[in-house]
């Protein structure tokens, strides 16, 4: 009897599955199909809970099977074969789910009308992405219905609207229609916009608006300007609202809510890199000088081989956001293995936007130089006008799958104005990067190339004269490490040209491992020179303040080698 007892209770009594494993499996479908199912199973849900019993995980078996019938149908399968099994293992429970999906319901008609002025713009797309043979796919539907309506809003029609919006599924014929009818309504313009605030001049601020009153609406061009504006620095927060409420005819008024940001900015930073060793850097900015958006910047920083006090007074120009005229001055203390000495500069600049992303300068320099290099040590005074080419390109991924930076620069100086020695030099550098693959793979090459001409080498200063070596030249060797020499010391050259190619290869998370060579140098045709290379590997770690570079090089010149370690922060183009 008490045998007896003892089997119905066990019986009556839910078995826990408490620490026990159960095992969901789904076959016969492709993955997001399985994704979906596998979203939709309660099973699939509960099968960690702490409560569950083995009477609940039947109850949710039994009903499995519905489950996954509703998860196909937005992908338009309505007709599923579904074989499923539970059983009992030494772990736990093993649920089993085999589903042929059967054939999938296809679209019979798509009717899609647009309504209203919209109906007799060109630009306003009139043809639904899904066409009649097209497998019924609900997701793509609501995706294509949404883009569809927002496209048409950004055109200008704000009042947009589905008038009539119906998918249709027919089981006896095993087909699906769509209807769709689009209302445009009116097509809106800009009205007035209004800048809410009290620090800047009107007048200046309307420089940042790309639009005129009765140009069509254009929910882009809100928020560029947003973004313009944050950008610039002088609001800290920057709200914009379209007042259709207030509505005149066509026109639909904006207000931007503008609230200032602080006049001054503080900085301090410490930073480190094989080529400068530890760095101190105090930084000041003032965002705002005046009513008219003009900025000011000054910046010490404070390591062995360079040290320099800089400011700069920036006045944006009728496009304030590219363009600007800026004026400089500086003071330099130079003390590496290469050469020393001091150099105090006073320059200005015209920087525009030219098309393409390219930006152009226009630059003008007087600098006096006290220098040793070598066993030389004299002054220079130089007045150097430039003009360069800049253009940087990027997809703006965290991990660059596609870029490239291009640059140009032409400079020279005259003993008949003011100089102390003539030249003409010719710079030129290039970045490409590659994505491979899946984007798992990198490939990254430059090239960096120089030439000057001057009567005497030693009349140029050490600033006008081209070294190689370093952190982000070739590797393998210290900061101006290479170079014409004089009897024992590297003294800079008449050209330049480096070269380097890099694989790099995704390990995980935010690191990176790569693989590179490097190969260049500084020449004169008066001195002997030798091409140098770097050969080595690296890891990369994608930091908050930009990649960090961790890089070990065997540099080789001639039969001199060697090994070195190079560490960099900083952007990748």
């Amino acid at each position: 009897m008490r045998h007896l007892i003892y089997i119905l209770f066990w019986l009556l009594i839910p078995f826990s599955v408490q620490g026990l494993e159960v095992i969901v499996k789904i076959e016969g479908l492709e993955s997001r199909l399985e994704d979906n199912v596998l979203a939709y199973l309660s099973v699939e849900r509960e099968k960690k809970r702490d409560a569950l019993n083995e009477s609940r995980l039947r109850l949710l078996h039994d009903k499995a099977e519905g489950e996954i019938h509703t998860a196909l149908q937005p992908f338009g399968y309505f007709k599923p074969t579904i074989t499923s099994s539970i059983i009992r293992t030494e772990q736990g429970f093993k649920l089993s789910y085999h589903v042929q999906p059967g054939t999938p319901v296809k679209l019979a008609e798509v009717d899609f009308q647009m309504l209203g002025e919209g109906a007799d713009d060109p630009l306003v797309e009139k043809v639904f992405p899904l066409a009649p043979g097209d497998v019924l796919d609900q997701t793509l539907y609501e995706q294509a219905k949404q883009v569809q309506l927002a496209n048409t809003i950004e055109r200008g029609y704000l009042d947009a609207r589905y008038t009539q919006h119906q998918l249709k599924v027919d089981l006896q014929s095993y087909t699906a229609s769509i209807s769709l009818h689009l209302d445009s309504g009116m097509r809106l313009r800009f009205g007035e916009v209004r800048m809410n605030q009290d620090v800047m001049n009107p007048e200046f601020l309307a420089h940042y608006v790309s639009f005129n009153t009765g140009d069509p609406f254009s929910q882009d061009a809100l928020l560029a300007l947003q973004g313009d504006l944050i950008d610039s620095e002088y609001f800290k927060q920057v709200e914009v609202v379209t007042r259709r409420e207030e509505r005149e005819g066509d026109q639909v008024p904006v207000d931007v809510n503008l609230k200032p940001n602080k006049r001054n900015r503080y900085r301090i930073g410490l930073g480190y890199s094989t080529d400068m060793g530890p760095r101190l850097t105090l930084d000041w900015k003032n965002r705002r000088r005046g009513r008219n958006g003009h900025r000011m910047r000054s910046e010490l920083q404070i390591s062995q081989p360079l040290s320099s006090l800089s400011s700069e007074y920036i006045i944006p120009l009728e496009r304030p956001t590219v363009d600007y005229v800026s004026f400089g001055a500086s003071l330099e203390h130079f003390n590496s293995d290469t050469n020393q000495g001091d150099r105090a500069l006073l320059s200005a600049t015209h920087s525009v936007s030219l098309e393409r992303g390219w930006r152009r300068s226009l630059g003008l320099e007087y600098s006096y130089e006290d220098f040793k290099v070598g066993d030389q040590e004299d002054t220079s005074r130089l007045l150097v006008p430039s003009v360069g080419w800049l253009r940087i390109k990027s997809d703006g991924k965290e991990f660059v799958q596609r870029g490239k930076r291009l640059e140009f620069r032409i400079e020279g100086a005259s003993e008949s104005l003011v100089s102390s020695t003539s030249f003409i030099q010719l710079y030129a550098n290039s970045k490409f990067i590659y994505g491979l693959g899946e984007g798992d793979w990198r490939m990254l090459s430059r090239l960096e190339l120089g030439a000057t001409w001057a009567d005497d080498l030693k009349e140029l200063p050490p600033s006008k004269r081209f070294f190689a070596g370093g952190d982000n030249t070739v590797r393998g060797f210290g900061y101006q490490d290479l170079g014409p020499r004089d009897e024992d010391d590297v003294i800079g050259g008449r050209y330049l040209t480096v070269g380097s190619l890099e694989l790099e290869r995704h390990i995980s998370g935010k690191w990176s491992g790569a693989l590179f060579v490097d190969a260049g140098n500084a020449f004169d045709p008066d001195f002997d020179s030798e091409t140098a290379y770097g050969v080595g590997f690296g890891a990369r770690w994608r930091s908050p303040v930009g990649p960090v570079r961790f890089d070990v090089a065997n540099g080789s010149e001639g039969d001199e080698r060697h090994w070195r370690l190079h560490i960099v922060v900083g952007p990748e183009l």
